[in-house]
């Protein structure tokens, strides 16, 4: 599996598995709305705190899925209303965004470490050369920060939509809302995905250049 596979790959499974797993759930063998999101919502967290063991420590996003199994937890008993728990994904962009966004405040923005594995490919050489061009290229550390704040954005206007969407259907229209929730996300993603590339191959020469300063 290649580096631009494992970095979208998060992004599919948390779209791919509470989706898939309310449909066959519910659709398939019968649960309520309810349990059926809430046991795709639980498999999402599986998913994502075997990644956070596999990474070996806790760290900010460890720290997330821990608060997200509390809330589900309390959600299971303070509310019956299967809408409650489609916000759930609303929270985690939310929050992704708002990291994103403040880590413009820091040395590295995200798109920093993020980005590495999409403009190197794994080639050490260019490795080498994408950490120089960030040091030494203030055209390079604008396209990354830039890159951040979009995606910082997008994230943040998707946690809105989705709970905008979310609450114009009733409980009884729950299909109807866990797909169309999802619609601004994809949308988004395609919207970041393009501008990133765009900008990223605006000061592609750049990353180029110091490859030769590294290679000589």
């Amino acid at each position: 599996m290649n580096d631009r596979v494992k970095a979208l790959l998060p992004f599919l499974l948390d779209l791919i598995i509470p989706i898939g797993g309310y449909f066959l759930l519910h659709t398939v063998f019968g649960l309520s709305a309810f349990w059926a999101l809430t046991i795709g919502g639980l498999a999402t967290m599986v998913n994502a705190i075997v990644n956070t063991v596999r990474r070996g420590r806790l760290d900010s996003f460890g720290l997330l899925v821990v608060f997200e199994v509390a809330l589900s937890v309390v959600l299971l008993f303070v509310s019956r209303d299967p809408r409650v728990l489609l916000l759930k994904p609303a929270f985690y962009v939310a929050v992704g965004g708002l990291w994103a966004l403040g880590t413009l405040r820091l040395a590295k923005p995200l798109a920093y470490e993020s980005g590495k594995p999409f403009a190197t490919k794994g080639d050490p050489t260019l490795v080498a050369a994408y950490e120089r061009a960030f040091d030494q290229s203030p055209r390079f550390r604008s396209a990354l920060r830039s890159v951040t704040a979009v995606w910082g954005v997008a994230f943040l206007l998707d946690a809105v939509l989705r709970v905008v969407i979310v609450y114009r259907f009733t409980p009884d229209q729950i299909n109807d809302s866990l797909v169309l929730s999802q619609v601004p996300l994809l949308a988004l993603l395609v919207l970041a995905i393009v501008f990133t590339r765009l900008r990223m191959r605006s000061v592609r020469p750049e990353l180029l250049r110091h490859r030769e300063h590294v290679s000589s």
